[in-house]
């Protein structure tokens, strides 16, 4: 079996898998072939052909597709540097093609692919995390959503001031992303380009969203909201998808405006903060809203050794980690980390005795900053040798506030 682009003449193919992995509901005769494919994204095909890895792609035939898949072309912010961090979406097999290994077939090959073109690190969003979980991806940030009556923000936002106004992908997105990256300064923010603006936040998958900005006196945006209204019976919620803000004097403006809903909406839903945010603590009365806290997408190191010594470390160190990776034989193994003056180094060592023993997706949180060792030795995911090393690990690999936004 072969992983290979997806040709042109196999979208239709392609896009049918998906549709009935995704969107069974639908019927067979859902037509969405009029969406192009979105920026940053390439279609896969793993075929099961006799045909060699090389052969044109004229030889293939849609017909030995088994499993598809798609990546993103991601570039991540990792310990305060930007790194190439593809993520995969739409891994989708027919049920004829079920329970042969297909898809795991599929992402060892993925994972090749993105080792022989540099990446380090991925990412995806998993349909079930104990399936990834079992292909080396471990939980990298999570999320929370909070509900409330928007009459309840009447006690935290100010008096009117400055304005708003509907704002436009062309006109207005240089000012846009100058608020985006004052607010989105987590960990494993993506870096988005102009495309994935206008067709991932200015556009929806079935309606398009709202997207508001607030300007102050001298007319600089400053926050804004992208968000959409939705009814279910007699009652209207606005889905707050985005509330981007340079400064706290533009987020209680953002909230303003929320409040200003009261007569139209029964609830505002804010779908996307980050699990430390504690919206609720600011309410007069905060059992009127609703915070839940739920997983969000998984990350894995593709290569340990260039992962490792691609990071940024704070302290100068050495450690010497056993790995188990059991779908990618490059990582499996015992590998040093040393950390000087020069620089971070990683080699693969084999009879050097380890300091700390762990699997390749423990190690994944840990160098995002996910998790720290602590977390991960409490759970069983990480096995040290002594308190000293679980202090160097601490010193290399400290905690950080890690969100990754987007959905893909």
């Amino acid at each position: 079996m072969h992983l290979r682009t997806l040709p042109e003449d196999h979208r239709d193919a392609f896009r049918a898998m998906v549709d009935y992995a995704f969107r069974p509901a639908e019927g067979p005769d859902w037509d969405d072939r009029d969406r192009d494919w979105p920026d940053l994204f390439t279609a896969f095909g793993y075929y099961d052909t006799d045909a060699d890895a090389d052969a044109p792609t004229e030889t293939l035939s849609p017909d030995d597709i088994v499993t598809v898949c798609g990546s993103y072309d991601f570039t991540a912010r990792v310990r305060g540097d930007w790194h190439a961090m593809p993520g995969v979406s739409a891994v989708a097999s027919p049920p004829e093609h079920r329970r042969r290994g297909t898809v795991g077939g599929m992402l060892d090959a993925l994972l090749e692919r993105y080792r022989a073109e540099g990446a380090a690190f991925s990412a995806l969003w998993p349909f079930e995390y104990g399936f990834y979980r079992r292909f080396g991806w471990a939980t990298g940030s999570n999320y929370a959503t909070a509900t409330l009556p928007p009459e309840e923000l009447a006690d935290v936002v100010p008096d009117p001031a400055g304005f708003f106004r509907t704002l436009d992908a062309d006109e207005d997105l240089a000012a846009i992303r100058a608020v985006h990256e004052a607010w989105a300064t987590e960990e494993l923010a993506v870096r988005r380009t102009d495309g994935w603006w206008r067709e991932r936040v200015f556009r929806g998958w079935k309606k398009d969203p709202y997207v508001y900005g607030w300007f102050d006196d001298e007319e600089t945006l400053c926050g804004y909201l992208v968000y959409t209204v939705s009814e279910d019976g007699d009652d209207r919620e606005m889905r707050v998808w985005e509330c981007a803000y340079a400064d706290e004097e533009a987020r209680s403006h953002l909230l303003r405006f929320c409040r200003d809903h009261d007569s139209q909406v029964a609830n505002v839903t804010f779908t996307s903060l980050p699990e430390w945010a504690r919206p609720i603590d600011e309410l007069p009365d905060p059992r009127a809203a609703t915070l839940e806290v739920k997983p969000g997408p998984m990350v894995r190191i593709v290569d340990v050794e260039a992962a490792l010594s691609s990071l940024s470390y704070e302290r100068r160190d050495s450690v010497v980690l056993a790995v188990d990776d059991d779908r990618c034989a490059w990582n499996d193994g015992t590998f040093e980390l040393r950390v000087d003056a020069a620089g971070a180094r990683v080699n693969r060592v084999e009879s050097e005795t380890p300091d700390a023993e762990l699997d390749v997706g423990a190690l994944s949180q840990l160098a995002v900053g996910a998790r720290d060792a602590a977390a991960l030795e409490r759970v069983g995911n990480l096995t040290v040798s002594d308190a000293p090393v679980r202090s160097t690990l601490d010193g290399l690999f400290p905690r950080e506030r890690t969100f990754l936004r987007e959905g893909f």
